[in-house]
């Protein structure tokens, strides 16, 4: 019986330590303004000392499209209230090249991340 208490305690600790580990648990979200047509790849966020660091790439799936775009990160706080966010930055994408950004929040008690996204109509 006694390795049978062990190896759930083991079970449970490392599932402690994987979500302790994982990054932000929060929301996370994309949030596209426009035509969707560039996607979100993937999106992760960090810790660098106090500040909450994010890193995303972007895709264009198009064989030859050009796609020109912009986006922001809006900061949220534990709240979920947005208390800071990056000045609008634009790039071009062409057809299946991948972009992949770095952005860090300005203050200490940002929590959670959203990205936003705008493309034109056309």
């Amino acid at each position: 019986m006694l390795p049978t208490k062990h190896i759930l305690l083991s079970l449970t600790l490392g599932s402690f330590l994987l979500l302790g580990t994982s990054g932000c648990a929060g929301k996370n979200q994309e949030h596209f303004i426009g035509k969707e047509r560039v996607v979100l790849k993937e999106h992760k966020s960090f810790q660098e000392g106090k500040f909450l660091k994010v890193a995303a790439t972007f895709e264009n799936e198009d064989d030859d499209e050009v796609e020109g775009m912009v986006y922001q990160i809006e900061w949220l706080d534990s709240r979920g209230i947005v208390v800071d966010q990056t000045a609008w930055k634009p790039f071009t994408i062409i057809g299946k090249q991948q972009i992949h950004v770095v952005d860090m929040a300005n203050r200490t008690d940002v929590t959670d991340y959203q990205i936003v996204i705008s493309t034109p109509n056309k």
